[in-house]
């Protein structure tokens, strides 16, 4: 039996939650402040939590029962907060000493739905090179089942660090890729597809809706329909495909398309939400569920984290009972 189900790298973010009712009204009060020379603007709801993809998905692995390895970073300051909030759950850590990214993420609505907007400072999750994996750290890799790099937006060697995973784990070893927002670094990302392409660095790739249009462009993909953009983008890169939306998910290896829907909920929150839905897909893919199943137990998953009182990853309980009800 591998000691890891599941391996993730690499980011931590501290996130500050700006909750705010109408992104227009915050603009307007900030313009009107500047206007006046500056000030406070008060009121504003705010919560610091841990954040950043790697340790958000690493945090709802761990939530589900999944046996994990986060490889990870920090400085001294930022590395409580980071421990403390694994406490009691099967994830072990391991932590290179990196600035920990900041993130303020301004949470409202907009046009009459709920966005989310984030400012972000990449500090260590910026420059993550493959050169800071030890010995250890690749003992764990190997001895996982499932890899996941992701944010790779965010990490300037990305694209090296995928190519080491794949060179010192083999081609044998499932690599995940869930990229984060891509969109204002589309040409490394077009260089990141032709080696995906080439070399198949990638074995499982999940995108958001944005993500997944910005990818099936630069493939040359012109299908508006999620399902069949799924099934082309799977086809292009030879991998498994995942797209995730407020509406509905989809899957495809290049074939047959499994869609689920997702009933409507009034979310209270956005941000992690997809970290939520990979790691219950993941999760359940590893215990052998069916697309169907498992694109229907991730979609509850991530319903449950948006609805919350508490922004919370569900266990694995929780998930299927709110999949039954």
């Amino acid at each position: 039996m591998s000691r890891f189900e599941v391996a993730v790298l690499h980011d931590y973010y501290v996130d500050r939650l700006v909750l705010i009712q109408e992104f227009g009204k915050l603009s307007d009060a900030i313009s009107k402040k500047a206007h006046e020379g500056g000030g406070g603007i008060h009121g504003v709801r705010q919560l610091e939590i841990r954040g950043g993809n790697a340790v958000n998905l690493a945090y709802a692995l761990g939530r589900l029962g999944t046996r994990t390895f986060l490889l990870t970073h920090s400085d001294p300051a930022h590395e409580p907060l980071l421990r403390a909030g694994f406490k009691g759950l099967p994830v072990v850590l391991s932590v290179k000493k990196r600035e920990a990214g900041l993130t303020v993420a301004l949470e409202g609505m907009k046009r009459g739905a709920r966005t989310n907007v984030m400012l972000g400072h990449n500090g260590g999750a910026g420059e993550f090179p493959p050169s800071l994996i030890d010995s250890d750290d690749w003992a764990a890799l190997r001895d996982s089942k499932i890899v996941c790099s992701v944010n790779w937006a965010a990490n300037s060697y990305g694209t090296e660090l995928l190519m080491a995973l794949r060179r010192r784990l083999g081609r044998k070893h499932k690599i995940f890729l869930d990229p984060a927002d891509m969109r204002d670094r589309l040409e490394p990302y077009g260089e990141l597809l032709r080696a995906m392409r080439e070399r198949s660095l990638v074995d499982w790739i999940s995108l958001n809706e944005a993500e997944a249009r910005a990818t099936g462009s630069l493939l040359g993909i012109r299908k508006k329909e999620l399902g069949a953009l799924s099934r082309r983008i799977a086809r292009k890169l030879n991998l498994r495909v995942d797209i995730h939306t407020r509406d509905g998910s989809y899957t495809s290896t290049g074939s047959e398309v499994v869609r689920c829907g997702i009933g409507w909920v009034t979310p209270k929150r956005l941000t992690g939400a997809g970290d939520v839905w990979d790691a219950a897909s993941i999760h359940f893919f590893l215990n052998g569920k069916s697309d169907t199943d498992r694109l229907a137990l991730a979609n509850a998953a991530a319903k449950y984290y948006v609805s919350a009182e508490k922004p919370e990853a569900p266990t694995r309980l929780e998930v299927l009972r709110l999949k039954k009800a």
